[in-house]
């Protein structure tokens, strides 16, 4: 019951903010640019494109600490749900610990994901480097 009167007043809420008109000033000021001015634009950038190679090691200075940062978060989450498991394995009963042995299917597939992107892109990154 108490769940109940908890979703009716937030579905109010959401429909009086959404029935609350507001308004916006975004085109106040905005003109349409021409269609000259449109194509050189673009072309202005594909030919900045077209300009500047980067080259692997660039790329790989800039990819390096991103995937370094995203393997680590990986990791800890991987390392946080597993001992939380297995405690909860250690204390559950047969049904419960059932349960957990379907959640471990999920952790062993994250794991392999996470890890499987790390040596595909190491992979490939010695692949392209050597290559180029």
């Amino acid at each position: 019951m108490k769940i109940k009167k908890i979703m009716i007043t937030l579905v109010t809420i959401l429909l009086l903010l959404v029935a609350i008109p507001i308004k916006v000033h975004a085109s106040d000021g905005f003109t349409f640019p021409s269609w000259n001015n449109l194509i050189n634009s673009g072309k202005s950038f594909l030919s900045k494109g077209k300009n500047e190679n980067i080259s692997t090691s660039q790329m790989g200075n800039i990819f390096t600490p991103m995937a370094r940062i995203l393997l680590s978060f990986g990791i800890i989450v991987i390392l946080g749900c597993t001992i939380v498991m297995g405690i909860k394995y250690m204390l559950a009963t047969p049904e419960e610990a059932a349960k957990l042995k379907q959640q471990l299917i999920g952790l062993v597939v994250s794991a392999f994901v996470i890890f499987g992107a790390v040596g595909i892109w190491t992979l490939a990154y010695q692949v392209f480097s050597s290559v180029l």
